[in-house]
C-alpha cells in the first residue's frame, strides 16, 4: 500500500484524503507533483489539486517553483511543538538568555499555532514583564512576519488583512524585506516606550486574574504590535546612530521551514552601526543554533 493511503474504512473521505496527501509529503525525502500526489493515493487529479492548493494557503505544504510540493511551514511547526513536548523547553530557555546576554537586552521565541503567535520561551526585562512563556496572543501584524514572510501568498494576505489598511503596503514590504536579507529591523517612535510601559504593567496585572484572560490576551496583543516603520537596509547600514526597537529573524529547521521567529528587543534610540551589525552576528548565530535543535529534537523518536 502506498504511504499515506486511508487504511480503514472512512466516515469522512475528504478529510481522509486531505490526511493522505500530508502523510505522503510528509513520508518522501523529495517534493512530489500534483499528478504524482494523486497517482500514488489513487485520487482525481483536480481533487488532489483543489486540496494542495487549500493547504498551500494554509502553509500546510509548500509549492516549488517547479511546481511540485513538499510539507509547509506550518505543518512543520507543529513537528516542533510534537519534539518539544517530548522533553521540555530548557534548551530554548538556555539559548534565549546566552542570546540576552550577548546582545544586553530582552529576547523572545515565538511560533504560530493557527490564528495565535504563541511565546516558547522569554527572557525578563522591563518591557516584558506581562509576557511569558506559552502566552497564546491572537495573530496580528507585524507579529510573526519572520514566519509569514515564508507561507503562502493567501496566508500572508490574512496576516496582512489583520490590520487596517494604511499600513498593508508597509508590511507587505517587510515580508519582502525578511525573505532578501533574513532579518527585519525596527525604528523606535518616541512615544512608544511609555506606552509599551503601560502595556506590559496592565498585562502583567491581568495575569492575576484568571477571569481577564480574554482582556490580557488584546493587550498583549497590542503590546506585540507597538513597532515604529521597518528600516531599509541602505538606511540601517547609515554610519549614523539610529533609534532601534527590534530585530527580527526567522528560525529554520533542516528542511527550511520558517518554523519560529527570534527576536531581540534593543529599545534604544542611539544605535550606532556597529552595535547594529553586532546584534545581527549574535541574532543571526541564535537562530542558526536553535533551528539545530530544532533538527535534533526532530529526530528523536519517542
Amino acid at each position: 500500500m502506498p504511504a499515506g493511503k486511508t487504511r480503514t474504512a472512512d466516515s469522512s473521505p475528504p478529510t481522509q484524503r486531505v490526511i493522505s496527501i500530508v502523510e505522503l509529503l510528509a513520508a518522501q525525502r523529495t517534493p512530489l507533483t500534483s499528478a504524482e500526489i494523486a497517482d500514488n493515493l489513487d485520487l482525481n487529479r483536480s481533487t488532489a489539486g483543489a486540496i494542495l492548493a487549500a493547504l498551500t494557503e494554509r502553509g500546510w505544504v509548500r509549492r516549488l517553483p517547479d511546481l511540485t510540493y513538499r510539507v509547509g511551514p506550518a505543518l512543520a511547526a507543529l513537528g516542533v511543538r510534537a519534539a518539544d513536548s517530548r522533553g521540555d523547553r530548557a534548551w530554548l530557555n538556555t539559548e534565549l538568555e546566552r542570546l540576552a546576554e550577548q546582545v544586553d537586552c530582552g529576547a523572545a521565541l515565538t511560533a504560530i499555532d493557527g490564528e495565535y503567535l504563541e511565546f516558547l520561551a522569554v527572557t525578563r526585562d522591563r518591557l516584558t514583564v506581562g509576557m511569558k512563556s506559552g502566552v497564546r496572543i491572537p495573530l496580528r501584524a507585524p507579529a510573526g512576519a519572520g514566519m509569514i514572510a515564508h507561507c503562502g501568498p493567501g496566508r500572508q494576505q490574512d496576516w496582512l488583512d489583520t490590520r487596517g489598511p494604511e499600513r498593508r503596503d508597509e508590511y507587505r514590504e517587510v515580508l519582502n524585506t525578511l525573505r532578501a536579507n533574513g532579518f527585519c529591523a525596527w525604528r523606535l517612535e518616541p512615544d512608544s516606550l511609555p506606552t509599551a510601559r503601560v502595556l506590559s504593567e496592565v498585562a502583567d496585572h491581568l495575569s492575576e486574574h484568571p477571569a481577564n484572560k480574554d482582556l490580557r490576551g488584546r493587550v498583549l496583543a497590542q503590546l506585540a504590535t507597538i513597532v515604529g516603520p521597518a528600516y531599509d537596509l541602505a538606511t540601517l547600514d547609515e554610519d549614523i546612530p539610529l533609534p532601534l526597537s527590534y530585530i527580527s529573524a526567522p528560525v529554520f529547521d533542516g528542511s527550511g521551514h520558517a518554523v519560529m521567529e527570534l527576536q531581540i528587543g534593543p529599545l534604544r534610540t542611539d544605535v550606532t552601526r556597529d552595535e547594529r551589525r553586532r546584534y545581527l552576528t549574535e541574532l543571526a548565530a541564535a537562530a542558526r543554533r536553535i533551528g539545530d535543535g530544532v533538527e535534533r529534537k526532530n529526530n528523536v523518536r519517542p
